[in-house]
C-alpha cells in the first residue's frame, strides 16, 4: 500500500521568528566582544582569531540575508545579497571600533576582513540554499508581497 504524503503547506515568518535570531546573534556577538580577554587558543600555524571572526561573520551573514530575504519587502528581498554584506561590513567596523575602547583588546583592519569573508559566505550559503529549494515553505511576512 503506497503512503500518499500530503504536500507541505506554506507558513509565514513571524517578525520574532524572523528577525529574532538575528538580533540575538548581534547581541551575543557584542556582549562577547566586550569582555575583557577572550580565551582563544593561539597558534603558530594558524590564526584563530581569524577562524573566530570568520565563523561568527558567516552565521551573521547567513541570519541577516535570512531576514532580508522574507522581509516582505519587494525591494529589499530583490537586493537582500548585498544587503546582508553591506550591513555585515558596517557592524564589522562598529565592532572593531568598539573593541578599540575595551581594555585588553585590540583592533585591527584585519579582522574587518575576516569579518567581511565570514559575511560573504553566510550571504551566499543562504542564497545557495534559496536555489536549491530549502525554503519552499516559507513565505514573506508580508502576505501581499507574492501578489
Amino acid at each position: 500500500m503506497t503512503r500518499i504524503r500530503p504536500e507541505p503547506q506554506p507558513h509565514t515568518l513571524t517578525p520574532m521568528r524572523l528577525w529574532g535570531p538575528l538580533v540575538f546573534w548581534l547581541a551575543a556577538m557584542f556582549f562577547f566582544s566586550s569582555l575583557h580577554r577572550t580565551p582563544i587558543p593561539q597558534s603558530k600555524y594558524i590564526s584563530w582569531d581569524k577562524l573566530v571572526h570568520l565563523t561568527e561573520y558567516t552565521i551573521m551573514g547567513y541570519l541577516a540575508a535570512r531576514a532580508l530575504f522574507f522581509s516582505g519587502f519587494r525591494r529589499i528581498s530583490r537586493d537582500y545579497l548585498w544587503i546582508a554584506i553591506f550591513f555585515g561590513l558596517l557592524f564589522g567596523i562598529s565592532d572593531e571600533i568598539h573593541q578599540f575602547y575595551v581594555p585588553g583588546r585590540s583592533s585591527s583592519p584585519w579582522d574587518v576582513l575576516a569579518d567581511l569573508a565570514g559575511v560573504i559566505v553566510g550571504a551566499l550559503v543562504f542564497r545557495w540554499m534559496l536555489r536549491r529549494g530549502r525554503f519552499k515553505t516559507l513565505l514573506p511576512f508580508d502576505k501581499s508581497f507574492n501578489k
